[in-house]
């Protein structure tokens, strides 16, 4: 009987003692913030994949999101990482380029011939350079979401070779590798914010613009622009990171869910977005868009070489160029 109450007291004990070790297991909130618009893949898919980790690991791991630039700008999110204000981001890589000028790369026109190669590429040792410059800067790649190619709208007409461009005054976005390339095909490019850019265009004082498809479905860009050509001419991706120093602490067997379930939201991004890009092509169209999928992408690609050697030179390196070049698909 003495032996059977010792038993029952000591199974009590090790009860007790478990229950009290998962109370004070220790539980970690990364903070995550981003500047992509809600709806989109991209972000539906952040709030998918913290919505698993936090699932897998039992609330060991979970994600305070914050979209839509609600803590500032790409940069000053970047410059919260580095101050340890902020645990987790998801950035567009052309906007690292505060970091390390290398971050631009993604920036160069017409860097692949098609969506699968673009896809392999980060997926390979390009997208694996690239994480090895941001570890630099003491921040951790976990994963990538694809933002896809970039499209041009205009009132002239289909543009199909690089003549097509010229004396187009064209809205980019305020990055130089950006300018020069359109400087570059003899357009005119103007530097203005996105908030700004439909009035305009309706008012005439732009002729043309570029954007991924689904930035010019949800503004509206066919009530004022007549054409869209498929020019593809910029891809954009978005790198998911976590400050060094706290994806160290966080352990082997909880990293390595995070990055199951990056990489799942990542495919899933992708499927979306190849769903989508029919739909929103189908949009524009029924809205009175007409589109243009003949576009030259090799004769763009050589007229705007001369980008690529002055880039290399003064911020790529060969090293970067080289292992570009291996992944890129383009006969040399």
């Amino acid at each position: 009987m003495k032996d059977i109450l010792r038993l029952i007291m000591l199974m009590s004990l090790v009860l007790m003692m478990t229950a009290c070790g998962q109370e004070n297991e220790e539980q970690t909130v990364l903070k995550l913030g981003h500047a992509l618009s809600p709806g989109t893949a991209a972000s539906d898919e952040v709030v998918n994949m913290a919505a698993a980790v936090e699932e897998k690991t039992d609330g060991r791991i979970s994600f305070d999101i914050y979209e839509n630039s609600q803590l500032g700008s790409e940069t000053e999110m970047l410059q919260q990482m580095q101050m340890g204000a902020l645990e987790s981001s998801a950035i567009m890589i052309g906007s690292m380029q505060t970091l390390d000028m290398r971050m631009a790369v993604e920036d160069l026109p017409y860097m692949w011939p098609d969506i699968e190669t673009a896809r392999s590429a980060y997926e390979g040792e390009f997208g694996d350079y690239l994480a090895d410059i941001i570890s630099e800067e003491g921040m951790t790649q976990i994963g990538y979401f694809e933002w896809g190619f970039r499209h041009i709208t205009n009132n002239r007409g289909p543009i199909s070779e690089p003549e097509d461009v010229e004396n187009l005054s064209i809205r980019v976005a305020e990055t130089p590798l950006r300018v020069d390339t359109f400087e570059q095909l003899n357009a005119i490019p103007t530097v203005m914010a996105f908030s700004e850019v439909y009035g305009a265009l309706q008012q005439g004082a732009l002729g043309a613009q570029e954007n991924p498809l689904a930035n010019i479905v949800a503004p509206r860009f066919y009530e004022v622009q007549d054409y869209l050509s498929l020019t593809g001419h910029f891809y954009n991706t978005v790198m998911l990171m976590v400050e060094t120093e706290t994806w160290d602490d966080i352990s082997p067997s909880d990293q390595e869910i995070i990055l199951s379930e990056v990489q799942s939201a990542s495919e899933r991004v992708k499927e979306e977005n190849d769903v989508m890009e029919e739909s929103y092509i189908e949009t524009l169209e029924e809205n009175g868009m007409q589109v243009n999928d003949d576009v030259n992408k090799e004769a763009f690609r050589e007229a705007l070489l001369p980008i690529y050697n002055k880039w290399e030179e003064e911020a790529f390196g060969t090293e970067l160029m080289d292992i570009y070049r291996e992944a890129s698909g383009w006969e040399e």
